[in-house]
């Protein structure tokens, strides 16, 4: 009877041994595709924070020429172009601008490394600038005095202009966008 019994474990082993590696591949192709997909969606995460950073970019461009128009004595003027729409993101309505602009990152940060390069190629910032507005804030300047109760003195005032920059940022592979508006006030 114990002869019966070892012809019908023979194949048992075998059977135990590929089931075994059936689970085993399944389990490794399981890894495989979940840490590729992991990778694809860090990169695009990643790719979505560059662009953010590169719409950024725009707006520190964009300070920077207001500020040194500025220190020339010419505060910026909007002109009688306008545009609705930036990077496909829609304006609201037909803005008038007094400057637009687009660069592509590594040209504004003046990468020379090579594979740096190649990372910031795919990354372009436009922006425009609009007058927003004016405001002149009394009560302030040198000479202004505070006392105790409700009597303040001044010796002046100031003008100040408010400027609405508008920058977005294309880049990657994938051609993902950002959108960044920010107001700067400039007193005179």
């Amino acid at each position: 009877m114990s002869k019966n019994k070892n012809i019908n474990e023979k194949g048992f082993a075998m059977i135990l041994a590929l089931v075994l590696l059936l689970v085993m591949t399944l389990m490794g192709t399981i890894l495989v595709v979940n840490a590729s997909s992991q990778t694809e969606v860090t990169t695009v995460s990643e790719t979505g924070n560059q662009t953010f950073l590169s719409a950024e970019t725009g707006v520190e461009s964009a300070s920077r020429w207001i500020y040194s128009e500025v220190a020339k004595g010419k505060f910026p003027k909007n002109g009688s172009s306008s545009v609705s729409s930036l990077c496909g993101y829609d304006l609201g309505s037909n803005i008038k601008f007094a400057k637009n602009y687009s660069n592509i990152l590594s040209n504004e940060m003046d990468v020379k490394n090579t594979a740096e390069k190649r990372i910031y190629n795919k990354q372009k910032f436009y922006y425009i600038i609009t007058e927003f507005g004016q405001s002149t804030v009394a009560d302030v300047g040198a000479g202004g005095t505070v006392s105790s109760g409700t009597n303040y003195g001044t010796a002046g005032g100031q003008m100040t202009y408010f400027y609405k920059i508008y920058s977005c940022a294309v880049g990657g592979d994938n051609n993902q966008k950002a959108m960044v508006e920010v107001i700067v006030g400039v007193a005179s």
